[in-house]
């Protein structure tokens, strides 16, 4: 079963130079078209007319592969396949499984860092020389 898509209230406008930039629930996204097997929609904001895909920003944006193969390539690495034998089983390019760890690590790596701050670690562990 599909994962619902996000209601609009919850997206914001992608556009720095627009008013209601990274503000959600501002009323000021329409859907301009769907497109694709999974149905992604092109979203145009009413402030300043800029236009997006609301996967821009995330790690599926421009990617070819659907929601649910992706999620199976990450299950996959996450329990301990390989690149090469993720591909396989899942069916996608060897590429493809390369390009969403880049790209999902770069996006990971973004939300550690606007989320996490201020940490003060009272002791550190170190399990490896």
């Amino acid at each position: 079963m599909k994962e619902p898509r996000p209601a609009l209230e919850n997206l914001c406008c992608l556009n720095a130079q627009c008013k209601t930039y990274g503000q959600r629930g501002q009323s000021n996204l329409r859907v301009r078209k769907v497109y694709g097997a999974d149905r992604i929609r092109y979203l145009r904001c009413g402030c300043c007319g800029e236009e997006f895909s609301e996967r821009k920003g995330t790690a599926l944006f421009n990617c070819k592969i659907g929601e649910a193969q992706a999620v199976s390539v990450l299950e996959h690495l996450d329990s301990g396949c390989g690149l090469n034998a993720t591909a396989r089983l899942v069916g996608v390019s060897k590429d493809a499984v390369g390009r969403l760890v880049r790209v999902g690590g770069r996006i990971s790596y973004q939300l550690h860092d606007r989320l996490v701050r201020d940490v003060q670690p009272v002791a550190l562990q170190f399990d490896e020389k």
